[in-house]
């Protein structure tokens, strides 16, 4: 594991797999989440291509977050942080985003462009972040705005640390874990594990980053990523319902979409299969139009 330090200070805790002379994959996982949620997946691909992971800042083994705070912009200047340490001179690389990660890479192409990426996988993502109508707060005058985000990020907090006091309530945490993550039949081992990363995530991380994800549109960025990208799917995903799927797929200027009818939304963990192998044929399609 290597430690990455990004703009404001925060360490991120880095990991890979795999050769240092194959093509170049960055995961980027969910809230509440960690490396650990990309299960088989750098695995499955470390044979044929050099993976990276990372933990987002305030998750995991990465530190909290500097003066940076929580940002979508700061999440999105972490990968910048990891993509600049990995990458080796004009390096292309595949970035692959669960949920969350989804938003963090169009923010990340909307800043920094996309001449350095060969192609993009969302898997279980709809590249808008959090599924909740607008912040209340916009529109509103700056001070007043402020307070409303500082009343938003208090109850926020205060959820994350009520929530936190069932950890030991297994069923009961399980049961929103499966209703919101996974398909009905999806194994309960893995259910397990979802649910604790999350609960092990550190409230101010969890409650900032969804604060600056519920007035987040990443869709609306995603005309900027014009490298080849596809939509991996599940029919039973309740986080990312199907129009949000559309409209992300409609939105992408290169985009198809793989559906996954029985599956939910944690598909690293519940098809890693089938987003490796995804991520694997995007790899070599773009490998063979470099070369013509």
């Amino acid at each position: 594991m290597t430690d990455v330090v990004s703009f404001d200070g925060t360490h991120l805790a880095v990991s890979t797999w795999g050769a240092e002379d194959a093509p170049l994959v960055v995961l980027v996982h969910g809230l509440g989440m960690s490396t650990s949620s990309w299960g088989e997946v750098p695995d499955r691909l470390a044979g044929t291509c050099r993976v990276v992971a990372y933990d987002l800042r305030g998750h995991a083994g990465s530190g909290p977050a500097g003066t940076g705070r929580y940002r979508l912009a700061s999440h999105a200047a972490d990968l910048a942080a990891v993509l600049d340490h990995v990458r080796r001179g004009g390096e292309q690389v595949t970035l692959v985003g669960h949920s969350l990660g989804g938003a963090i890479l169009l923010e990340h192409v909307a800043t920094a462009g996309d001449g350095h990426v060969a192609g993009a996988v969302f898997a279980g993502s709809g590249g808008s972040a959090v599924t909740v109508p607008g912040l209340p707060a916009h529109g509103l005058p700056a001070p007043v705005g402020a307070v409303v985000r500082a009343a938003w990020l208090g109850l926020l907090l205060l959820g994350v640390r009520a929530g936190r006091r069932l950890r030991g309530w297994d069923a009961v945490t399980d049961r929103v874990s499966r209703r919101w993550a996974f398909a009905p039949h999806e194994p309960a081992e893995l259910v397990a594990r979802a649910r604790a990363d999350f609960l092990a995530t550190r409230p101010r991380a969890l409650a900032g980053t969804v604060l600056a994800s519920i007035s987040h549109d990443g869709q609306r960025l995603a005309p900027a990523l014009t490298a080849p990208a596809v939509v991996v799917h599940g029919g039973q995903d309740n986080e990312v319902p199907d129009d949000d799927a559309r409209r992300l797929l409609d939105a992408l200027p290169a985009g198809e979409l793989v559906s996954l009818p029985r599956s939910g939304h944690m598909l690293p963990l519940t098809d890693p299969e089938v987003v490796a192998g995804q991520v694997a044929r995007l790899i070599r399609r773009t490998q063979q139009e470099r070369t013509g």
